[in-house]
């Protein structure tokens, strides 16, 4: 006899590829490599590490031949990208070191290795680079299945299914996009994981983070992915389904009719022009910056040049990157941050002799920069050179004061005075910008202002420091609220200097890319949005849809909302009222709703 059908569960994950799907579930689960350590003999040594060589060439030449079979676009530079890794002469150098000097076989000095930069990556708050620890994970079991032989290809679909997994790889989700599935559903993974990303390249619907789901469902089911709203439903009942499968359609239109005006600005009814720039970290994201319309960077973060290496960049790979980036930019502007280490992205090139019981309000960003000022000073020098090339502009994390940024300024004169004095090549006026991360910038603005030629608010920060709250911390992050009277004052304050003193001001943090925030930043005088570069369309969209003046309205009426809570529940209603509910998906699904 049949199973008899099992009920209607419900689950609730992260939203990391907007889309609805409706399908059969499929499920896999090919697991972790298990790896057994051995000892090895120094006449041994050779032998291992000419076959560690041989499964990292085995694994350029696979991925070579899935990228091969995909169309130009963002997804095949992010298996560039891995390959990129593949080729990192420190990961090389390190499992190397373990073969020769700590005697272990080639499988667990890969093991060995890989687990220390996922480790080193999990202890990063910053989404986007927490998202690479899986990358590397990817990586080191696709290295480790070529050491013992196995194929480590991408598995095969059944097409318009769900499939629900631990986890997927970009070379899975590049076979997902080839068999026409439906969704996807993981139970590890972020928004900004390499697999996420390939998916929202590819528009498959995906939900990730849902712990313990693979034990919960079997294949055949009916299941239903919502990922507008994060939410997983398996065995619906008829009228739940019909529902969602209408859903599927109606969602396909709204995404042809967002990306139809992807290429257009972001100018309004009453026709002010809202600039829309790209956060980029790596050089994938330059390719969706370009595929999804943003006019430039906004935000590059130069960090990730630092990380899971034994020596800093030097100036020359500074120039290098920065002209890369340009040229990609052009005709666009690029602004590069420069190096915002510690705290929630910690960097072992730094460190500095005694763990910080606090770090976030430790040695970290423009305070570190100025600390190693050998090193600060070459990334100046690097950028400097490669504003010949282009519109660079040069950022300052972590503003507290005007001292503090009058050393940075000195800094920049003299890698100008270096440069003009060795006859190298360089722009001689560079745009400097500070982004305000801390209350102390925000109130001490109008002097900062006076002294720069660009303001960013960053948010995340900003919202943290002044609410005093780790937005980490599952204990007080429901306190993370971005409509906070005190935090309306201080973005207010901000803008209101840009105005006085003629610099322009953008807010680069997360509440830039939540379509619920837009209308409030709009109102009180924000021009420039800098986000990943999938929340462009969106916000292109509902820009091109909105009046300035009934922006400045909703901010004048929520000056007198005494609470966060109100406040939000104000702007959600006016925003719905006007909006279809896909359009404010990101904000949904941030909060669970």
């Amino acid at each position: 006899m049949p199973a008899a059908k099992r009920g209607r569960e419900k689950w609730r994950g992260i939203a990391a590829s907007p889309g609805v799907g409706v399908g059969l579930a499929y499920v896999v689960d090919r697991g972790r490599v298990h790896v057994s350590r051995r000892d090895i003999d120094k006449s041994e040594i050779d032998g291992e590490i000419a076959r560690f060589r041989a499964a990292l060439k085995a694994c350029l030449e696979e991925l070579e031949g899935v990228k091969a079979r995909l169309s130009h676009g963002e997804h095949r530079q992010i298996l560039k990208a891995q390959q990129l890794m593949l080729r990192d002469p420190d990961l090389t150098q390190d499992v190397e070191t373990r073969i020769r000097d700590a005697g272990h076989n080639a499988e667990w000095a890969v093991a060995e290795a890989t687990d220390a930069i996922a480790a080193t990556l999990d202890k990063v708050t910053d989404p986007y680079f927490r998202d690479r620890q899986y990358d590397v994970t990817f990586l080191g079991d696709r290295i480790l299945r070529a050491l013992q032989g196995d194929s480590a290809a991408a598995m095969a679909f059944p097409k318009g299914s769900i499939v629900v997994a631990s986890d997927l790889s970009p070379g899975d989700v590049a076979a997902l996009h080839s068999s026409g599935v439906a969704g996807i559903v993981a139970e590890i993974g972020g928004r900004t994981s390499h697999a996420s990303i390939m998916a929202r390249a590819f528009e498959i619907p995906a939900v990730v983070g849902i712990e313990g789901i693979i034990d919960g469902v079997r294949t055949g089911e009916t299941m239903v992915v919502d990922a507008v709203h994060g939410l997983v439903i398996s065995n619906p009942d008829e009228q739940e389904e019909s529902s969602f499968r209408g859903e599927v359609q109606r969602y396909r239109e709204f995404e042809a009719r967002v990306q139809k005006e992807h290429g257009l600005l972001a100018t309004t009814t009453d026709g002010t022009h809202v600039v829309l720039r790209a956060n980029v970290a790596l050089h994938e994201d330059l390719e969706s910056a370009g595929y999804h319309g943003a006019e430039g960077v906004g935000l590059y973060r130069t960090e990730y040049l630092y990380m899971n290496r034994t020596q800093p960049p030097t100036e020359e790979e500074h120039y290098l990157l920065a002209k890369q980036v340009l040229a990609r930019c052009a005709p666009y502007p690029a602004v590069f941050r420069t190096f915002d280490l510690g705290s929630d992205k910690p960097c072992t090139l730094f460190e500095h002799g005694h763990a910080e019981a606090n770090p976030a309000m430790g040695l970290r960003s423009l305070r570190l920069a100025l600390r190693e000022s050998d090193h600060f000073a070459a990334q100046l020098r690097g950028l400097l050179r490669a504003g010949v090339h282009g519109p660079l502009r040069i950022m300052f994390p972590l503003v507290s004061g005007l001292a503090e940024l009058q050393i940075a300024l000195s800094m920049v004169e003299v890698a100008k005075r270096e440069l003009s004095e060795g006859r190298i090549a360089h722009a001689a006026d560079v745009p400097v910008g500070i982004m305000i991360e801390v209350p102390s910038a925000a109130l001490m603005v109008d002097q900062l202002a006076q002294h720069v030629d660009f303001l960013s608010i960053g948010t995340n920060d900003l919202i943290q420091y002044t609410l005093a709250i780790d937005r980490e911390n599952d204990e007080v992050n429901y306190l993370y609220q971005p409509l906070h009277p005190a935090l309306l004052k201080l973005l207010g304050l901000v803008c209101d200097a840009g105005k006085r003193h003629g610099v322009a001001v953008s807010v680069c943090g997360e509440m830039a890319a939540d379509p619920l925030f837009t209308w409030v930043l709009m109102g009180l005088g924000v021009r420039e949005l800098s986000v990943h570069p999938a929340a462009i369309p969106v916000l292109k969209n509902l820009i091109r849809a909105s009046a300035l003046g009934d922006a400045i309205a909703l901010t004048k009426r929520l000056a007198s909302v005494a609470t966060a809570p109100e406040a939000e529940a104000f702007v959600l209603a006016e925003m719905n009222q006007r909006f279809p509910e896909h359009l404010l998906h990101g904000a949904a699904a941030a909060r669970g709703q």
